[in-house]
């Protein structure tokens, strides 16, 4: 592993609602022995802007217009002379930023492998799977019927679609979007997807 901590490397991953980017995100930090970021950003955004958490939880991964609009009791004090939605997105930008500042790390979502563009030694991934096996783990996590897993999937991608897409300029989910585009279906766990992630970033990286 490289001793430069700006030049450890970090691995981003986009995923598909249902897809197991959470869980192969897990794994993947637990190989490179690194730390992992999903929902841990939110807090460490929401301490460094003087927002409350709750706005980041409500805001999160949405897109723009959607949800942006100020709330009195979300922010301690009136200052920001940009729209609660960007200052919620810079926010988490800035996390980010200081996260792959600490070192090699595992960053889930949230327009990460657009906002370290032009840090060295990034892996960007994306994971996909075939609808129905994203519905039935859904099913399986949330308690939900067939119908209502797949609304809670089209809602949630549609979200994530317009987040990216809006924040990052580019297309979510487009295979020259990113280094490593996955199928995590033909896998038989997601272990084993978080195998393959961690040998490319060592063959890639050293």
């Amino acid at each position: 592993m490289k001793t430069d901590p700006a030049t450890q490397p970090v691995v981003t991953i986009g995923r598909q609602f249902g897809a197991g980017g959470l869980s192969v995100g897990r794994f993947v930090a637990d190989r490179l022995g690194v730390p992992f970021y999903d929902r841990e950003l939110l807090a460490i955004a929401a301490k460094e802007s003087g927002l409350s958490e709750a706005v980041f939880e409500r805001h999160e991964e949405k897109p723009a217009g959607a949800t942006f609009f100020a709330q009195p009791w979300a922010v301690p004090y009136h200052t920001a002379a940009q729209p609660l939605g960007q200052q919620v997105f810079f926010a988490q930008f800035n996390a980010i930023r200081a996260a792959a500042a600490k070192g090699g790390c595992v960053i889930v979502g949230r327009c990460a492998d657009f906002v370290l563009d032009g840090r060295p030694n990034v892996l960007r991934v994306f994971l996909r799977a075939p609808l129905e096996r994203r519905l039935a783990r859904v099913m399986a996590r949330e308690g939900l019927d067939e119908a209502a897993a797949r609304k809670r999937v089209r809602a949630a991608e549609k979200d994530r679609a317009a987040y990216y897409d809006y924040f990052a300029d580019r297309k979510w989910g487009a295979a020259d979007t990113y280094d490593l585009c996955l199928n995590t279906a033909l896998f038989p766990s997601d272990e084993a997807v978080a195998d393959l992630v961690a040998a490319a970033v060592r063959a890639a990286f050293g």
